[in-house]
């Protein structure tokens, strides 16, 4: 299965290579080094493309050679549904779902309940499964870096009223049905978020 980091509304894909094919839109990311990896970003980042694809005999290994390219951060979140609604924050004038980074020690799927009750004011949680890790790369201390973000879809029996976390800059936290996300959400979110909920609509 091919790997997306999306960097911004740019996407970086890293798909298993063809046999005996070539294709010069293709980089092939086996005999990289890191910084011929972060020099094909970097020179990516500053193009009008919006994709960047690597080639690889190993999607893991391709993978793993990739990441060390990076300092590699990890997060969880989760998609929280109850009844017919989900949960969603707005935070930076974007729609977004509750996430953040794991602690020592922590576990991603005590991460993501933790996050999750930390950024909405929410209780009651309940893992009902665990969804694709998505990935992307942004600025942090100075640096880029890589984010894997686990997720896991929930269910609540919360009843009372959701408080948004202020210090993390979450402006609200709302119910939404499938009509309001089609509506509102999708037209404003990161596409990383669009892999996660795109399978409920």
């Amino acid at each position: 299965m091919n790997i997306t980091i999306y960097y911004l509304s740019k996407s970086i894909l890293i798909t298993k290579k063809k046999q005996n094919t070539e294709n010069s839109d293709f980089t092939c990311l086996d005999e990289l080094k890191k910084k011929e990896i972060k020099s094909i970003f970097t020179t990516f980042i500053e193009s009008q493309n919006k994709l960047l694809t690597f080639e690889t005999q190993s999607i893991e290994k391709g993978f793993d050679k990739f990441r060390k390219a990076f300092k590699l951060i990890y997060a969880a979140g989760g998609i929280i549904k109850h009844e017919d609604k989900f949960l969603f924050i707005y935070r930076l004038n974007t729609w977004d779902l509750p996430k953040g980074k794991l602690e020592m020690g922590e576990s991603p799927d005590e991460a993501a309940i933790r996050e999750c009750e930390e950024e909405c004011g929410i209780t009651q949680l309940s893992i009902r499964n665990e969804l694709p890790s998505t990935f992307h790369i942004y600025m942090y201390k100075g640096k880029f870096t890589l984010k894997k973000t686990f997720w896991y879809s929930m269910t609540t029996m919360h009843q009372g009223l959701l408080v948004p976390q202020l210090e993390e800059k979450i402006e609200k936290v709302e119910w939404l049905d499938k009509k309001k996300i089609n509506e509102i959400v999708l037209k404003n979110t990161y596409p990383a978020i669009l892999d996660v909920i795109n399978p409920i609509l």
